[in-house]
């Protein structure tokens, strides 16, 4: 038979196996289990702390805390409560994800970062620019990849409508959660805005939104990051090159000559001349580089990554 000791032991083993829907790892090594109580009729009780109170992923933790400990060989009936952490807990937590640094930092700019980040870029609107991004986003996350997708088209924004979903940031202390839809993590400014509400924005302030957005959302241990940039070459696009000089260019554009032309200008705002191929997409990295690299090819993007790895060279 089976001791409470030992029937406890596997439950929290069986725990460690449940991943929080939103920062994507372990709800024992967040601190996330509260208690687990067996009964002498094998009922389970465990209680398990939420980040926030409105927390948006209460119910699939429930589901997912119940499925792993049903699997628990004699255990009865199970009863999940949750209860929310406290500042102190949520300090912590947040101390565990994103170090004690006073300011957030852009874990992307930083030396030794391993995230390939690509600015979706193109000269003009309507050409399927934020198609190709969250198209080669599933396609990258379908593959195994650890994906995150940056709406940075700040007027234009499309990418949760695009991805199917109205989900809502969950914010622990200065920490933003980006929710998740097709396996990839999103944030866009469509999700702070009410309905179809228009941001009036000058260029400081789309630099401070852009700015947050890579440094207080917890993207986790990215692969790739994809920033869908909007059409042309303004404030945006010289805010990306400032945030993040070790990004790459994707320029999208159609096969008439007038969108060529102004995806070629685009290209060139961002890199050393490089000859641009009217209906597809290119990269090149950054104005640092004057030659476009020597993986640069029209061999899809998603299958260049799968066969080098995600941190091709």
């Amino acid at each position: 038979m089976v001791t409470m000791a030992v029937l406890e032991s596997e439950i929290r083993s069986a725990l460690t196996r449940v991943q929080d829907p939103e920062i994507r790892k372990p709800i024992t090594d967040l601190g996330m289990v509260k208690s687990v109580d067996i009964r002498d009729d094998s009922s389970v009780d465990i209680e398990v702390y939420l980040t926030t109170a409105g927390c948006p992923m209460r119910t699939e933790i429930t589901d997912r805390v119940t499925k792993a400990v049903a699997d628990v060989a004699g255990v009865g009936e199970i009863r999940v409560t949750l209860d929310v952490m406290n500042d102190e807990q949520r300090t912590a937590l947040r101390k565990s994800l994103r170090g004690d640094s006073a300011e957030p930092v852009i874990p992307f700019a930083q030396p030794g970062s391993l995230t390939r980040v690509y600015a979706v870029a193109s000269g003009k609107g309507g050409v399927g620019k934020s198609s190709v991004t969250v198209n080669l986003a599933a396609a990258l996350a379908d593959r195994g990849l650890s994906v995150g997708v940056l709406d940075a088209d700040i007027y234009g924004h499309s990418i949760p409508r695009m991805l199917g979903t109205s989900a809502k940031p969950t914010q622990v202390e200065r920490m933003i959660m980006p929710p998740v839809a097709h396996e990839v993590k999103m944030i866009s400014i469509a999700q702070f805005t009410e309905g179809n509400t228009p941001v009036v924005w000058r260029g400081p302030m789309l630099h401070r939104a852009l700015q947050q957005f890579l440094a207080d959302v917890f993207w986790g241990d990215l692969d790739v990051l994809l920033l869908d940039l909007p059409p042309g070459t303004g404030d945006v696009a010289i805010s990306v090159a400032q945030l993040v000089p070790n990004a790459e260019i994707l320029v999208v554009t159609t096969p008439q000559q007038a969108a060529a032309e102004v995806a070629e200008r685009a290209g060139r705002s961002h890199c050393r001349p490089v000859s641009a191929s009217p209906a597809s997409s290119r990269t090149c990295r950054g104005s640092n580089y004057p030659t476009a690299p020597r993986w640069m090819s029209s061999e899809p993007v998603a299958a260049r990554l799968s066969q080098s790895g995600s941190h091709a060279p």
